[in-house]
């Protein structure tokens, strides 16, 4: 069951999280939460939640305004409206609400709410329509609308790679000879025009194959060039870099949005494909959610939540161990939770990937600190 909160309040909506997510009903799935309820609606097409819990009493706009607006962009999906004030109780009801909670929510009763949303979602989920998701982060794979991961089995590594450039230079037009002399330089015109028609028809058919009608391939030159147009279907990229520009300084009451963001990177671009044309905006990504990353680490550190620090750099060093600034910073922060034997073995593992990766040996900053 995907579930997005929504409460202007930090403490009421973390609440509300952690009963949900220590409740007696399986498969619950947090999605998103928000104090923003503007940015809730901008962003709640591409969750595709199941149920929507929203407070009642917000500024810019009220929960069962909200409501009813999500309601025009999703009529399938289910509301719960919390609030300390139950003169609302009838009025939520109006908009065929599944239940009401007064504030402070207790476990008992959101219990209750939960099974009959079970219920409810049990009886609809086969027919509930989601969007399909194509992941570049970490490799390229489709996600299905039922949450399923498919992991595109393509007919030659050539198809494949022009899909992911084309994909690329969405909503672009690519030129026929473009294509050609970064694809095939060697081969003749008439030999890499017949490999390049087989690849788009190869193309083609896989989309189809694994249900990923909303990419669209046309020739609206003839023969002159491609274009591929996405329609209906999330890019997880293009939602990232959406939700990174659009993300407010953070703070107390907003460093879960950052926290969302920074857990949807899970990988390099295209991580799995060894693509020189796709370099460039692989490390502009990189650098961008590690910049975030930092940032978000920062701000734990100077609120003194180091434990929350340490997560953040943890999943650095799971995704870049050459990250030689990581060990460091780690070695820090376990010094100040007074973790020796966490301290030294970052220290060990930082001596052996500079070895091992850059034949280099510590710098005596580091060095002096540990011997410290």
């Amino acid at each position: 069951m995907r579930i997005v909160l929504v409460d202007d309040e930090l403490l009421p909506l973390t609440r509300l999280k952690n009963l949900l997510e220590n409740s007696n009903v399986s498969g619950i799935e947090i999605v998103g939460e928000y104090t923003d309820s503007l940015k809730a609606i901008e962003e709640i097409q591409w969750l595709q939640p199941d149920v929507v819990f929203l407070d009642i009493v917000m500024p810019n706009i009220d929960g069962l305004s909200l409501g009813e607006k999500i309601q025009e962009l999703m009529p399938d999906v289910e509301f719960v409206f919390t609030t300390g004030f139950d003169q609302y109780a009838i009025d939520a009801f109006n908009l065929h609400a599944i239940d009401y909670l007064l504030k402070p929510i207790q476990k008992i009763r959101l219990e209750k709410t939960l099974e009959r949303l079970e219920q409810i979602n049990n009886k609809h989920k086969d027919i509930t329509t989601k969007h399909t998701v194509i992941k570049l982060f970490g490799g390229l794979n489709v996600v299905a609308p039922n949450g399923h991961t498919q992991y595109m089995k393509w007919r030659t590594s050539k198809a494949k790679e022009l899909f992911a450039y084309m994909l690329e230079h969405r909503n672009e037009m690519i030129y026929r000879d473009t294509i050609l002399e970064l694809f095939w330089p060697e081969s003749d015109i008439d030999k890499a025009s017949k490999q390049l028609y087989t690849a788009i028809y190869t193309i083609r058919k896989t989309l189809k194959n694994y249900g990923v009608e909303g990419v669209k391939i046309s020739s609206p030159l003839l023969s002159s060039g491609y274009k591929l147009v996405v329609e209906n279907i999330v890019v997880d990229v293009e939602l990232w870099l959406s939700r990174l520009k659009s993300l407010p300084p953070i703070q107390q009451t907003t460093v879960d949005e950052h926290e969302q963001v920074f857990r949807m990177y899970t990988g390099d671009y295209l991580g799995d494909c060894d693509y020189l044309w796709a370099e460039s905006e692989r490390e502009r990504l990189r650098r961008l959610w590690l910049h975030h990353a930092q940032q978000l680490s920062e701000f734990y550190i100077r609120n003194e939540s180091y434990n929350a620090a340490i997560k953040v750099q943890e999943k650095v060093q799971e995704l870049y161990a050459d990250a030689e600034d990581n060990y460091f910073t780690l070695m820090k922060l376990y010094e100040l939770l007074s973790n020796s034997a966490a301290v030294e073995e970052q220290y060990w593992l930082l001596k052996k990937m500079l070895q091992e990766h850059l034949a280099v040996e510590l710098s005596e900053e580091v060095e002096v600190w540990y011997r410290r």
